[in-house]
C-alpha cells in the first residue's frame, strides 16, 4: 500500500475554474511533461519604454524556463533583444565600423531605439578653468572613442534593456507564485523518496477554487485515498482564510488523512516575522479577541486532521553574484521562498521511506532537509528560512498548534524540531491512525464477502502481520482484534487496539477503532 501525497497548490497560473479531473499523478520522469500540458502561459505588464506592446507573454514548459536565460530564449521579443547583442559581437569581431553596426540596429526589426552619443555628437564646450585645460591635454586623440568603446555603448544599452525587463517579470507576484510552487513540487520529487512505494499527486488549486475543488475531490477519493495531503496557499487571521482552514480541516477528516497547510507573518498581525520579537508569549497572544475564529476552529473534532506550519524555505540563491545567469546580465531583486508545506510533506515522505512509517518526522539527525540556499543579507547569519526562532519561541509556536520550520545558522539543512496539530494533539499518531484504517479499508475491499466473524479475525491477524512486515517492523506485542455480530442487519462489528511499537509512533500512544464490516 504506497504512500501518496496529494499537493493542492496554485499550479497553472489564473486558475479561474474549479479543477474536475483526477489528480494528476507526477514523479521525475514526468514532470516537465505535467507542466507542459498544464500550459503554463502568463503575462507580465512592462512599461512600454521598454516595450512598445506593454507587456510579454512567456510559456514555461519546464522548471528551466523560468530561468532568465530560458526566458529570454523562449520570449521572441526578447529573444530579439539577444539576437542583436550576438550580432553586435559578430560585427565587432569582423571589423564593421561602429557607425555602421548602430545603422544595422536603427533597421532592426522590433528593437527598442539604441542611442549612443560619439564624441563628434557632444557639443563642445569653452574652457572655463585651469583644470579643464589640463584635461585636453590628456584627452583622447581626434576622431573620438574607438570602435571598441562605441559598440560597448551599444551591448550595454541591451543588457540594460534585458535587466529591467527581467526585474518586472521576477518582481511580479503571479509569476512568483507559480516558479514557488513547483520548486517546492521538484524539491519533493528529489528529497522526499518518490518512487513505487511512495506517490506524488497534484490538483491545481486558488484561494478562490478550493472550496468547490475540496468538495469535487471528495467523491473521487473515496476509493482512493491519500495518505497526506498538503495545501500549498498562505493563510492569515482573516474570516475568509479561517473558512478555508475549517473547510480543509473537514475535508481531511471526511478522506481520514492528516492535512497541513502554512500561515504568513501576517496571521499574527505582523509586518515581517522580525516583530514576532514585539509578541511576548505567543499562546497568550492567541487569546486576544482577533484570534477568537482561531481558537473555535482548534476545538472543532477535524482539527485533529489539520496541522498549520509556517517559515519558508530556500532551494536556489537568487540570480546574480552566487547565482549567474549565462546569457543575461541580472540580478534578482528579491529571494524565491518556497511555501513550508513542502518542506513537511517531504519530511514525512523521508520518514516513510527510512522507517515503513511517516511518523519519525521530527528525527531530524535522520530526516531533514539539505543542500538549501541560504539568506546572506545578514552575512553574520547566513540562514535557510524566513527567520531564526530561538528554542523557547519554537515551543511557544507548538503550544499555539502550529509547526515552524527551523534552519540552524549557518547551515544549509532545515528540519521540524517538534510536531502537534491544530487541535494540540499529535500529527505523528494521526499519520498512524490514517495509515492503519486505510489498511482495515483496503482488507475490506479485498477480503471475501460473508465471512463469520472467526475467519473475519482470522484473515485480519494475518493481513496486520504482513502488513507490519512489509513496513520492516515487527507486529506489534499488544494488538487485539475482534470481530463480531451485533448488528441487526448481521453485519460484523470489528474493534482493533494496537499499542505500537516505539519504532513506529514515538509517543507509543494506543489506538482503538471500531469498523462495521
Amino acid at each position: 500500500m504506497p504512500f501518496r501525497i496529494l499537493a493542492l497548490a496554485p499550479f497553472t497560473p489564473q486558475q479561474r475554474a474549479p479543477w474536475s479531473e483526477a489528480p494528476i499523478r507526477i514523479d521525475k520522469t514526468n514532470l516537465d511533461q505535467v507542466m507542459e500540458d498544464l500550459n503554463l502561459s502568463f503575462h507580465v505588464p512592462i512599461s512600454k519604454d521598454l516595450c512598445p506592446a506593454g507587456g510579454l507573454t512567456f510559456t514555461c514548459k519546464s522548471l528551466k524556463d523560468f530561468h532568465p536565460d530560458g526566458l529570454a530564449q523562449n520570449n521572441g521579443f526578447l529573444k530579439n533583444l539577444l539576437n542583436a547583442k550576438e550580432f553586435i559581437k559578430e560585427a565587432k569581431a569582423k571589423g564593421v565600423s561602429a557607425q555602421e553596426i548602430g545603422a544595422r540596429l536603427r533597421q532592426w526589426p522590433d528593437l527598442p531605439p539604441i542611442r549612443v552619443e560619439t564624441e563628434h555628437q557632444k557639443p563642445r564646450r569653452n574652457s572655463t578653468s585651469a583644470v579643464d585645460d589640463i584635461l585636453k591635454m590628456v584627452a583622447l586623440p581626434e576622431g573620438g572613442p574607438t570602435p571598441r568603446a562605441e559598440t560597448h555603448g551599444f551591448t550595454a544599452q541591451i543588457d540594460s534593456l534585458l535587466q529591467r525587463i527581467l526585474s518586472d517579470v521576477f518582481s511580479y507576484q503571479e509569476f512568483r507564485n507559480l516558479e514557488a510552487v513547483w520548486r517546492g513540487t521538484r524539491f519533493i520529487l528529489k528529497q522526499g523518496g518518490i518512487n513505487g512505494e511512495i506517490e506524488l499527486e497534484i490538483v491545481p488549486v486558488s484561494p478562490e477554487t478550493l472550496d468547490e475543488t475540496l468538495n469535487t475531490l471528495v467523491t473521487r477519493l473515496i476509493q482512493d485515498l491519500p495518505s497526506l495531503v498538503i495545501v500549498d496557499l498562505p493563510f492569515d487571521n482573516s474570516p475568509r482564510s479561517l473558512e478555508l482552514l475549517e473547510k480543509i480541516a473537514q475535508f481531511a477528516e471526511t478522506v481520514l488523512a492528516p492535512t497541513v497547510g502554512w500561515i504568513t507573518h501576517k496571521f499574527l498581525y505582523l509586518d515581517t516575522w522580525d516583530d514576532l520579537k514585539k509578541l511576548s508569549f505567543l499562546p497568550h497572544y492567541l487569546d486576544e479577541s482577533a484570534f477568537a475564529k482561531w481558537r473555535r476552529l482548534t476545538k472543532t473534532d477535524s482539527a485533529r486532521w489539520l496541522a498549520v506550519t509556517c517559515n519558508r524555505f530556500l532551494t536556489r540563491y537568487p540570480y546574480g553574484p552566487d547565482n549567474t545567469p549565462r546569457l543575461v546580465r541580472f540580478e534578482e531583486p528579491r529571494h524565491l521562498w518556497i511555501s513550508p508545506v513542502w518542506a513537511l510533506g517531504c519530511l514525512m515522505s523521508q520518514s516513510f521511506a527510512k522507517t515503513g512509517w511517516p511518523t519519525r518526522f521530527t528525527e531530524w539527525q535522520e530526516v531533514r532537509l539539505e543542500d538549501l540556499a541560504l539568506n546572506r543579507q545578514d552575512t553574520s547569519k547566513p540562514l535557510a528560512t524566513e527567520t531564526y526562532f530561538a528554542e523557547e519561541r519554537i515551543q511557544q509556536f507548538i503550544r499555539a498548534g502550529i509547526m515552524p520550520l527551523v534552519a540552524p545558522q549557518s547551515e544549509d539543512m532545515a528540519f521540524m524540531p517538534a510536531e502537534t496539530t491544530v487541535a494540540s494533539g499529535s500529527l505523528s499518531y494521526q499519520a498512524f491512525v490514517s495509515r492503519v484504517t486505510h489498511f482495515i479499508l483496503w482488507c475490506k475491499d479485498h477480503f471475501k464477502k460473508d465471512l463469520e466473524p472467526v475467519e473475519l479475525q482470522s484473515g485480519l491477524e494475518r493481513a496486520f502481520s504482513l502488513f507490519w512486515e512489509k513496513s520492516g517492523h515487527p507486529s506489534p506485542e499488544n494488538l487485539e482484534i475482534s470481530a463480531s455480530k451485533t448488528d441487526p442487519q448481521d453485519r460484523a462489528l470489528v474493534k482493533i487496539i494496537i499499542e505500537p511499537s516505539r519504532q513506529v509512533l514515538p509517543s507509543r500512544e494506543k489506538a482503538e477503532l471500531e469498523f462495521i464490516w
